[in-house]
């Protein structure tokens, strides 16, 4: 328990530090949002009203002060450029962008696992040579040229979608998921690749350990040996790079939606840095920190599941 404690106050800890330095990042960059908004033609008198109207003449630390409490209540303040809520204008955004960084996420998980596995088991044989081949490839390719060719090839030519004709999750929750796979399978296409090739270094390693050895001298098949042995210790690694890798799926996300036209958290973040509508900018980071935060706190959970040595480790610590 004083693991998770400690872990829980590091998480609320970072949150305010990222909150914070995004908040003074908008302070201090140059631009002026009332003048953005009412456009260079404006008077110094109306300037200066929208001015203390939207609270900018207050001192950097006031600002954020109110900021911070009204978001921990819920209220993310209003849209410059829209002059409404800007929890309503995100709020029905983030579920798609999250949804597909998870599809993504489920990709990596469910191709990589077996297919490091198959080719650490035929190491050095063809299909190893193969798929590391393969591997090769999809690590050199950026989502977006990817999201590009599924566009092409399965939108254009094979008619499988229509580009462009997104299915909202309010309308058809199938529809909605079916829509996300190709855009999700090209964010997660470079991270397989990447998720492959250390488990299968890791399995490898693993497999000329003594433990290993000994477990087969006893009887004990390839397989059972694997999945029951030598994956639990290699996977270490790879929840590392998972938890490491999370902040450029989502990244990922919001860039792929562009080439799907997917009107998630990426089309109203571009549209609102080009507008310096900051507090739309602003809770869309903080948001996207805070789930990240959030995930990897479970990876750090995750750890001491798969290595006890973690808990052992933190209580002699403590």
């Amino acid at each position: 328990m004083k693991y998770i404690g400690k872990k829980l106050v590091t998480m609320i800890g970072t949150l305010l530090v990222v909150s914070f330095l995004v908040f003074l990042a908008f302070s201090v960059i140059p631009g002026d949002p009332a003048l953005a908004k009412l456009g260079t033609e404006a008077t110094p008198e109306r300037l200066e009203s929208l001015r203390e109207q939207m609270g900018l003449n207050a001192p950097l630390l006031e600002r954020y002060g109110n900021w911070i409490l009204s978001f921990v209540k819920g209220d993310m303040g209003t849209s410059y450029s829209y002059s409404m809520p800007v929890r309503s204008m995100i709020g029905d955004k983030l579920p798609i962008t999250i949804t597909l960084t998870c599809m993504a996420f489920i990709f990596v998980i469910l191709i990589s696992l077996p297919v490091a596995l198959f080719t650490a088991s035929h190491a050095g044989k063809a299909p190893d040579r193969l798929v590391y081949t393969f591997n090769q490839i999809m690590m050199s390719v950026p989502p977006f040229f990817a999201g590009l060719l599924f566009t092409i090839v399965f939108g254009m030519l094979l008619k499988w979608f229509v580009p462009g004709d997104f299915v909202s999750y309010t309308s058809s929750i199938g529809g909605f998921l079916r829509y996300l796979i190709l855009p999700a399978l090209a964010i997660a296409l470079p991270k397989i690749a990447m998720c492959v090739k250390l488990l299968r270094s890791s399995v490898v390693m693993e497999l000329k350990t003594d433990y290993v050895r000994t477990a087969l001298s006893r009887g004990n098949n390839m397989k059972s040996v694997l999945y029951q042995h030598i994956l639990k210790n290699a996977l270490i690694p790879v929840i590392t790079f998972l938890g490491m890798t999370l902040a450029d799926m989502i990244a990922g996300s919001i860039i792929i939606e562009q080439v799907f036209n997917i009107p998630g958290l990426g089309r109203i973040l571009l549209t609102s840095i080009s507008n310096r509508d900051y507090p739309v900018v602003e809770a869309i980071i903080v948001l996207l920190a805070f789930v990240i935060i959030v995930i990897n706190f479970g990876v750090d959970l995750l750890y001491q599941i798969v290595d006890p040595r973690i808990r052992i480790s933190g209580k002699e610590q403590s």
